[in-house]
């Protein structure tokens, strides 16, 4: 595997892909330090303010919409990311993207915990199924680990995202403003921190505004 000039010899391999936030969104479709991971001839790193542009056409392609672009630009604007990821090739074309921020869990007894959300995640559709999304997905996984989040929550495809360990068992304690079925899905990064709870997730307003 190559790294990049800045990355430790201690930042093993890690890659992966990211969830719609809303029902009919997913139909159509840390701070690990400037750290880049190359495989599969494109290289995952951090978003830059160069690749914003990018970012929104890629969202754009993936999706057909305006709408997770705009998501991933309202939370940017509001300081609401705890990883945006681009996958570039060797062209350096930015070929695919993915976003974590941070969510609320707030049990019924009034405890609350933030975690992770994952969404949205792009790749463009003439380099789909090459990998790209996995590797953007266990990438930003690690990176939320990193940063010390207990848990990661989505909206995804229930046949997809299983494969990184999200599960639709481990979140059903909990409602979801944008989905109620198999398509709601955890990850814990820390034994019970969702399974051992119930209540609801609380999204950030960018969600609703765009929902």
């Amino acid at each position: 595997m190559a790294r990049s000039s800045e990355c430790t010899e201690q930042y093993a391999q890690k890659v992966f892909d990211s969830a719609g936030i809303v029902r009919d969104a997913i139909l159509r479709q840390l701070s690990l330090p400037n750290c880049a991971v190359v495989s599969l001839d494109v290289l995952i790193r951090p978003e830059t303010p160069d690749d914003y542009a990018a970012i929104r056409e890629v969202n754009l392609a993936a999706f057909g919409s305006l709408l997770e672009a705009a998501l991933v630009e309202r939370l940017r604007d509001d300081g609401l990311v705890i990883a945006s990821l681009v996958a570039v090739d060797d062209a350096g074309q930015v070929v695919g993207h993915i976003l974590f921020s941070p969510v609320m869990t707030m049990a019924t007894e009034g405890d609350q915990m933030q975690v992770a959300s994952l969404a949205p995640m792009s790749v463009l559709p003439s380099r789909q199924r090459r990998g790209i999304g996995s590797m953007l997905v266990e990438h930003g996984i690690e990176l939320c680990r990193r940063a010390h989040y207990h848990a990661i929550v989505l909206v995804g495809h229930p046949s997809y995202y299983p494969r990184f360990g999200f599960t639709h068992a481990l979140v059903v304690g909990l409602k979801n403003p944008f989905a109620a079925d198999e398509a709601f899905m955890g990850l814990e990064l820390v034994r019970g921190a969702l399974s051992e709870i119930e209540g609801r997730v609380v999204y950030p307003e960018a969600f609703y505004q765009l929902s």
